[in-house]
């Protein structure tokens, strides 16, 4: 998903070609901008809601708290990654197997059963936080670098699934940022901090940006702390589709990107099938 810092000479080429032909990373927002109201200077002030509002708000436009309608979702996907990302980051992309996917979110246990396919094989991981098998081809893995950055992306892919329900049940008090405008269109923004974070990380951070006309979720900017090869670096995902599910908005067609230390498209896919799953009761 995201890039892998080594300090080996073939790397350093390839991040040199990586800033020439994509350009520069883009910086996390810090805490000195953060803009909640009554707590920072004046001249960053934010009107309307507070961010607490703003999430209700979104989360109501995306139908309600999907634990409130289902116990489980289920989804289908395929996507494509990018050529760099492939090359720099080969066991967080862990391309050869992670191409389409099988998924079931069980919500009110806050378990991930995903099965990958790809050329190489079959990928399954349960993901029970904090606890995590893997296997491929039906052979379980022990080693601790897969464990860790299955569980990372395993994470991160519930945050992108499921959207601003996950960010009520993991984010904590959201704050609000300031507004910000992109393509002529506004965003009402939201700094969330997950602790634990995504995947083995003790804290991970989330931007949150929300469309001001329709309250759906347009973004969210992460950090990923949870890998050894991505601490520092940070991705956005952008919501370029939503399909309606039982009364529920769920995302469609999402587009990833590395935000830092370069910038790089990483990876782009569509959500061929999707159900929600109602509890016995």
């Amino acid at each position: 998903m995201v890039f892998e810092t080594t300090r080996t000479l073939s790397l350093a080429l390839l991040l040199c070609a990586g800033l020439l032909l994509t350009g520069c990373a883009t910086p996390f927002p810090q805490a000195e901008t953060w803009a909640e109201p009554g707590t920072g200077p004046a001249d960053r002030a934010v009107e309307g809601p507070d961010g607490a509002t703003l999430l209700a708000r979104c989360i109501a436009a995306h139908g309600g708290d999907l634990r409130e309608a289902a116990a489980e979702v289920r989804l289908s996907l395929t996507g494509e990654w990018g050529v760099m990302i492939r090359r720099i980051q080969p066991l967080v992309t862990d391309a050869g197997y992670r191409i389409d996917a099988e998924e079931r979110h069980f919500l009110r246990e806050g378990r991930s059963l995903v099965e990958w396919y790809g050329p190489a094989g079959v990928k399954r991981i349960d993901w029970r936080p904090p606890a995590i098998e893997v296997a491929y081809d039906g052979l379980t893995s022990t080693d601790p670098d897969v464990l860790a950055s299955s569980a990372m992306t395993s994470e991160a892919f519930r945050l992108f699934h499921l959207a601003p329900s996950f960010l009520k049940w993991r984010g904590g008090q959201p704050l609000r940022l300031a507004d910000e405008t992109i393509g002529g269109r506004t965003y009402h923004r939201l700094s969330l901090t997950l602790r634990p974070g995504f995947g083995f990380s003790a804290e991970d951070r989330v931007v949150a940006y929300i469309d001001a006309e329709t309250l759906r979720l347009y973004r969210v900017w992460i950090t990923l702390e949870g890998f050894r090869t991505t601490q520092g670096a940070t991705v956005d995902l952008t919501y370029l589709d939503y399909q309606e599910v039982s009364g529920h908005l769920l995302p469609r067609r999402l587009d990833e990107r590395v935000r830092a230390p370069i910038a790089i498209h990483a990876h782009e896919w569509i959500i061929t099938a999707a159900e929600l799953i109602p509890g016995p009761d």
